[in-house]
């Protein structure tokens, strides 16, 4: 644990991700392992290099592509993001490409439709989630299906699983997805791994962030699929407070918007 704090350090540390917003959000995370955790994720994806500096139409075009998610489930191409938004195909395929060189989106090999979008995914991912009144999603890990209600500001339930038996892991959320309602079984645990490569997240350290069942099935999972890889132990609480941190500013308003 020591080491990986003196690598990844940067506990506290934010950017602007539109005026008045800063990224990540550090007031829900006072967990101490859940901050070094959030810290030590936006450090090895370079998030604040990447994810800074967003002109008004990419911020406009990726707002569009998590709302598209979040009320069809399914992800958005280019000609339904240009007929929501006014904007020419050519010019929002440009605007896509540019999010996924920041490593918002992912894209189809055509370069043209979102394949996920943190926190959502178009394809299966072993992590589903409803949210009240809105569409029922893929989240690409664990964090990102803790994260997504509050972003949100909706209750959800999320439906996975251990990754080292099987066993069906639930958890649903109230207060608008800011508190944990219930987990089954009690005993579950989420690890978030810390990996990043080849400049995309969702292919690297989403596949680290897991919930298990228990401590002693994390236990067997680290030792069997990532042996000496980097990461926390997280209660689902703690977990949840980094998945606030990291994805209620992602569709939060400017602050002289909060007040028109």
């Amino acid at each position: 644990m020591d080491t990986i704090k003196r690598t990844f350090g940067a506990v506290g540390e934010s950017f602007a991700l539109r005026p008045g917003v800063p990224m990540p959000d550090w007031s829900p995370v006072t967990d101490p392992t859940a901050r070094e955790a959030l810290a030590a994720s936006m450090v090895v994806a370079r998030r604040a290099e990447k994810w800074s500096g967003l002109n008004a139409t990419e911020d406009r075009i990726w707002q569009a592509v998590l709302r598209g998610f979040a009320r069809s489930g399914a992800a958005s191409d280019a000609a339904r993001l240009a007929a929501g938004t006014g904007l020419d195909e050519p010019a929002v395929v440009e605007v896509l490409r540019e999010l996924q060189r920041r490593d918002l989106v992912v894209l189809d090999e055509r370069g043209t439709a979102v394949t996920a979008a943190y926190p959502f995914s178009a394809r299966e991912t072993g992590h589903r989630v409803r949210l009240d009144g809105l569409a029922a999603v893929h989240a690409l890990c664990a964090i990102d299906a803790l994260g997504m209600g509050a972003m949100l500001g909706c209750n959800k339930a999320i439906e996975s699983s251990c990754p080292e038996c099987g066993m069906p892991i639930g958890i649903t959320t109230r207060d608008k997805g800011r508190a944990l309602a219930s987990a089954t079984p009690a005993t579950a645990v989420a690890w978030t791994g810390i990996r990043y490569a080849d400049g995309c997240g969702a292919t690297s350290g989403c596949t680290v962030k897991v919930f298990l069942c228990s401590d002693e099935h994390l236990t067997a999972w680290r030792q069997r699929v990532d042996p000496g890889g980097a990461g926390f132990r997280l209660s689902l609480e703690a977990a949840l407070q980094v998945g606030k941190g990291l994805f209620v500013p992602m569709l939060a308003s400017r602050p002289e918007e909060d007040r028109a």
